[in-house]
């Protein structure tokens, strides 16, 4: 395993792992993969984790191909080079859901995205999905929460069992400035998504208050992590 990747990235899902009991023995996990940046490092390092048998579970990648996804064969071939299990689901919803929308359908897309993915789990007896939120993913909805709804609360390390399956998280503890590195270093060859619709506006908000925080507390988002897990 690589010393960088392992000191950078793999210790900090490790330490999510250990911290939220996320993977027992002989768990069947399934990682959500958009084949963008989180998640694809999210299912490189599992695959890693699994092969070098540091827990004991299974893990396959699964892709949604929306209608809207780019440059999948080379995303292929990497997973195939490197030994990732990886399944592509077709259904091109996500084609009529922009033609038909006047405002951005990424919650709709979102939606089901997961749905098809939690279907296959019950189907093909995954215990666990596993997605590539990371700490940035965290912060974010934690602002995100106070400015629109007044409220305390941010997305679950690892979520209650419904139906059988558990939402994980590993990436909890990784920034994005550290899975951009990783990326540039494996020389993952990232899928796209070539939808006309941009990030919404009420994260991009988040996004930059969280940067005009930090000019002046740079571990705000470390800080907010501790206080989350710190909730009297």
């Amino acid at each position: 395993m690589n010393k960088w990747f392992s000191k950078s990235i793999v210790s900090k899902i490790r330490e999510a792992i250990d911290k939220y009991d996320m993977i027992k023995p002989g768990d069947k996990i399934l990682v959500g993969v958009s084949g963008g940046k989180d998640s694809s490092i999210l299912f490189y390092a599992l695959t890693l984790l699994k092969k070098y048998g540091i827990y004991d579970f299974e893990v396959t990648g699964i892709t949604v191909d929306h209608g809207l996804i780019d440059q999948l064969a080379p995303y292929k071939s990497f997973c195939q080079n490197h030994e990732m299990r990886l399944i592509i689901h077709h259904e091109h919803y996500a084609i009529k859901l922009s033609e038909e929308s006047e405002y951005a359908p990424c919650y709709t897309c979102s939606r089901l995205r997961k749905g098809i993915i939690k279907r296959y789990a019950l189907e093909k007896g995954y215990n666990k999905i596993a997605l590539g939120h990371t700490k940035d993913d965290l912060v974010e909805t934690f602002m995100m929460n106070i400015i629109a709804h007044g409220k305390i609360g941010s997305i679950s390390p690892a979520s209650i069992v419904e139906e059988g399956i558990q939402m994980i998280r590993p990436l909890v503890f990784v920034d994005e400035k550290e899975i951009i590195k990783a990326v540039k270093h494996l020389e993952i060859p990232l899928m796209s998504d070539v939808c006309t619709f941009s990030h919404g506006r009420l994260r991009s908000q988040s996004e930059r208050l969280i940067e005009q925080i930090e000019l002046t507390v740079p571990d705000f988002s470390d800080k907010v992590i501790q206080a989350l897990s710190r909730v009297d």
